[in-house]
């Protein structure tokens, strides 16, 4: 073959294999392109189907509302905030039955029965954390006790309040909502402040107590109607340790509760880490009163709402 033809027919060659291999390899691009058009809208379909389902899945909210018909003020409630409150019930305590007034100050004076009872409050400013000292004697000496809650404090301390209703020697009242000198509240917001700690209690325990103590123990005539009419019986007290005085001692606490207790008396303490002393004075007071033969009960079973214990075990 002649040389030019030779030449001719190797560049006609080397121009067929460059071709060959530009077409295969956009052959090959399109191919990848394809993949990652299919794989970009099967990413898109997938987050669309997250957000779609995130959307229609529930999601737990917690409320806290009044019963229809009482308002809820704002004074009141400005504080109030149920949805960082991990709950059992989502829904308001059922309103119990009416009472007559029953201002209870001691039990039955023929009964060698005893009420150590303990107030847990804060202030919206000024939270508290139970003292678990008083917890852990009470315990310790399977003494019985009756603690009253606010619901400011219960809604700030849910685990807390659920570990005293659950333990069988220690019954819950209720402190109102926020503490308030009852005297300064209109009426309707005397109500307020037993049903919303009502609600509190029932939506963290499902319970509700029928016990309520006044807030520093002020009251007028048409206070102990208003909280009568929700149900609860108005627990006061006759002896006083005076322990959110930070100069009384234990000593002194102890000496009080020894020159005063009798059949029936009711003792208050708090127990809101601002009972000074009392977690100190506790187990020698348990002792005493169990030497002098009386019997600790809780407030229920002092004003027989409850069966009295048989016995006492010490």
């Amino acid at each position: 073959m002649n040389p030019k033809h030779r030449l001719f027919h190797l560049v006609v060659l080397i121009m067929l294999m460059i071709l060959t291999a530009c077409q295969a390899q956009k052959w090959d691009d399109e191919a990848t392109a394809e993949t990652l058009v299919n794989k970009a809208a099967h990413v898109a379909s997938t987050s669309t189907m997250i957000q779609i389902v995130a959307t229609l899945s529930p999601t737990p909210q917690v409320t806290m509302t009044k019963t229809p018909g009482v308002p809820i003020t704002p004074s009141l409630t400005s504080t109030m905030t149920p949805s960082i409150t991990p709950t059992l019930i989502a829904e308001n305590a059922p309103d119990l039955p009416a009472l007559p007034v029953f201002f209870v100050t001691h039990g039955h004076r023929f009964r060698p029965y005893v009420a150590l009872t303990f107030d847990v409050c804060q202030s919206p400013t000024n939270v508290t954390e139970l003292d678990y000292g008083i917890y852990e004697t009470l315990v310790a000496y399977n003494a019985p006790a009756t603690f009253f809650l606010t619901g400011l404090w219960m809604r700030d301390h849910p685990e807390e309040t659920r570990m005293l209703y659950n333990n069988p020697l220690i019954e819950i009242g209720n402190h109102s909502w926020s503490h308030p000198d009852l005297r300064d509240r209109t009426l309707n917001q005397v109500r307020q402040e037993v049903r919303i700690a009502q609600d509190v209690m029932y939506s963290l325990t499902g319970y509700q107590t029928n016990l309520f103590r006044l807030p520093g123990g002020t009251y007028t005539d048409e206070v102990l109607d208003v909280i009568a009419s929700t149900g609860m019986y108005i627990i006061q007290w006759d002896v006083i340790t005076g322990d959110p005085d930070q100069n009384v001692t234990a000593d002194y606490m102890l000496n009080t509760v020894k020159n005063e207790v009798m059949n029936g008396s009711i003792i208050i303490m708090h127990a809101n880490q601002r009972g000074w002393n009392t977690a100190e004075a506790l187990p020698e007071m348990i002792e005493f009163l169990r030497a002098e033969g009386y019997t600790l009960v809780t407030i229920s079973q002092l004003i027989e709402l409850e069966p009295y214990p048989l016995t006492e075990t010490p």
